[in-house]
């Protein structure tokens, strides 16, 4: 694999530089800052007067340069030297807003950094990207982690080639409310990522139905030689299998945490310091859903409306009971 591309690098460099710079009015030698960003002290001379002299229309880009203070370039005394020859150089305070660094939070950082790790999971052979992440991680995102479930990885690479090739996929699936494994053959229409992970709706061969299936609930994959069409109206039958329903429903506060988890989004209708009135919209299976919530929520949990969901949760309870104690 490539290593960190060099554009990467240089930016990387010249951003360590100038933090270095603004905690020392005085300035530093060229040779020790690029000792202690790693390159020689040429590299990092060149680099620097390119950060710094690039000709940008400021109609397009009014912050990349800022030319009322820019580095100056001089020798021991303080006095002006040419820059291709000075020892010293020094900045101006905040001297990264001009390389846009300091519009950039670690907290959005971490936010590029895992698009990219998720654009990284279906384009593995994409190495610009994957050093551009390497470097982040290196740099100011240190300590954040960089590994990646490389089974999870694998088998978005694979379901991604078969909704590409148009094949089917045999896949064993364990449902996330009931118990047990299944064995689908499905026709990949769209992989997508959200908050629960990797995500594939597909429809179930045979039939006219169309599924959502975590690619963390599949224990066993395997991509068919049998190719689909799939059907014009592919994106109704998503959108219909996606269709939100609401449940209002009261937890205690400490397990709010629950309804949320498990709705795709939730509306605080009334609390107080120990319960909480919560409208959650909910995917279908609804029931199955619930139930789980409702389980996971505790006895002291219940649906306010609609009155026909307000056993789902004992319903749950007794089959999984059932199937532990058979």
């Amino acid at each position: 694999m490539a290593g960190t591309p060099r554009y990467v690098q240089r930016f990387d460099r010249v951003t360590r530089a100038l933090n270095q710079l603004a905690v020392h009015a005085g300035g530093l030698p060229i040779a020790q800052l690029a000792e202690h960003v790693g390159v020689d002290t040429e590299t990092l001379r060149s680099e620097l007067r390119a950060y710094y002299g690039a000709e940008v229309d400021p109609a397009f880009a009014p912050n990349v340069l800022n030319q009322s203070s820019p580095l100056r370039f001089h020798d021991a005394d303080g006095e002006d030297a040419d820059p291709a020859e000075a020892e010293f150089v020094s900045a101006p305070p905040r001297p990264t807003r001009d390389v846009g660094s300091d519009y950039v939070t670690v907290g959005e950082l971490a936010n590029i950094y895992r698009a990219g790790q998720n654009l990284l999971t279906i384009e593995p052979d994409n190495d610009a990207l994957d050093g551009a992440l390497k470097a982040l991680t290196a740099t100011v995102l240190s300590g954040i982690g960089t590994g990646r479930s490389t089974w999870l990885a694998e088998l978005a690479q694979t379901v991604g080639d078969a909704l590409r090739r148009r094949r089917r996929i045999r896949v064993t699936y364990a449902r996330a409310w009931r118990p047990g494994l299944r064995e689908h053959v499905l026709e990949p229409y769209r992989l997508i990522k959200t908050r629960r992970g990797w995500e594939v709706d597909a429809g179930i061969a045979g039939t006219d139905h169309v599924g959502t299936f975590l690619l963390s609930g599949v224990r066993e994959a395997q991509v068919l030689d049998e190719s689909f069409e799939r059907p014009a109206d592919y994106e109704l039958r998503i959108a219909a299998n996606r269709r939100e329903h609401l449940v209002d429903l009261v937890v205690p506060q400490d397990v709010r945490w629950a309804v949320e988890r498990f709705a795709e989004s939730v509306e605080v209708v009334h609390e107080d310091t120990e319960t909480i009135r919560m409208r959650a919209y909910l995917l279908e299976p609804v029931d199955e859903r619930l139930g789980l919530l409702l389980v996971v929520a505790g006895p002291e949990a219940f649906v306010f409306s609609p009155p026909r969901l307000r056993d789902v949760g004992i319903d749950l309870a007794r089959d999984l009971l059932a199937h532990h104690t058979s």
